[in-house]
């Protein structure tokens, strides 16, 4: 079994970085994209899933890498997407993150992870982790500032996000929760909240 920063898994699937989806092979991974993250319309209070249009629109983002992992014969199996400039990620506030590392802004060092999906196929398989594996070396070599954001559910039911954390300390980066969001609801008609 190949080693890795991440640990042992075999066998790795070939991992690729392409700028650019096509819009006809956005539109054929969009019912993977929607089995992976569908479930979480009701299972998370911020608005978490892309309908097809904007998939498609985000896969055709240059600022924002698309790491693919596939087979041997080129078979899909998993999809990381990575922005190299947070102004292609709506919900994040670049203000902020400058604020957090001028020096990395000013360098145009602040980039952030998306979604990562694995097909159900290759789940369990180290589809996930090469995925992650290849994006920490880019990080890597470009010194840069990675963040990322996750929903109550990923964080306290699945635990995607401490594979995430876990995967990351592996690879010699260092991590800090720097926010988190809170909803709440009050019903007036005496029901539960």
């Amino acid at each position: 079994m190949p080693e890795s920063a991440l640990g042992t898994f075999a066998p790795a699937p070939r991992v690729v970085c392409r700028p650019v989806i096509e819009e006809t092979e956005a539109t054929a991974l969009y019912p993977i994209y929607e089995a992976t993250f569908g479930h979480l319309r009701t299972l998370a209070a911020a608005r978490h899933v892309l309908d097809l249009e904007e998939f498609v629109e985000e896969m055709g983002d240059d600022r924002i890498d698309k790491y693919v992992a596939e087979t041997d014969e080129g078979g899909f199996l998993g999809l990381s997407t990575l922005a190299r400039d947070l102004a292609a990620v709506p919900w994040a506030s670049p203000e902020y993150y400058v604020r957090l590392h001028p020096e990395h802004a000013a360098r145009g060092a602040i980039w952030y992870l998306g979604f990562t999906m694995v097909d159900a196929s290759a789940q369990r398989g180290g589809t996930f982790h090469a995925m992650l594996e290849e994006m920490m070396v880019q990080a890597r070599r470009a010194g840069v500032v990675v963040g990322w954001d996750a929903c109550g559910f990923n964080i306290d039911e699945t635990g995607i996000n401490d594979a995430i954390i876990r995967a990351v300390q592996r690879g010699r980066g260092v991590t800090a929760e720097v926010d988190r969001q809170a909803y709440f609801t009050v019903d007036f008609s005496g029901g539960p909240g």
